[in-house]
């Protein structure tokens, strides 16, 4: 004998809010860096240019770990094929 399940109550509000939480966190991951890079400077003493290198090997391994399906999905937004 078989029960009839009961719906999640709001379940597209839930997986929105998720969502939006995670792009929240994403948002302020990247921005660190960013932000305690006058601290870090300080701490390591990293030049201008020292730190840029550590920026730019973050954002090119950011840029290799995402997934292709991310290019597929951002192009699909934008008219592309």
């Amino acid at each position: 004998m078989a029960t009839a399940r009961k719906p999640i109550a709001s379940l597209r509000w839930w997986i929105g809010g998720l969502l939006f939480a995670s792009t929240v966190i994403n948002y302020i991951d990247r921005q660190t860096l960013t932000l305690l890079a006058p601290y870090l400077k300080l701490q390591y003493h990293w030049t201008n240019s020292g730190y840029a290198n550590i920026a730019i090997t973050f954002r090119v391994a950011y840029s290799i770990g995402r997934p292709p399906s991310a290019d597929l999905w951002i192009g699909s937004a934008h008219g592309a094929a």
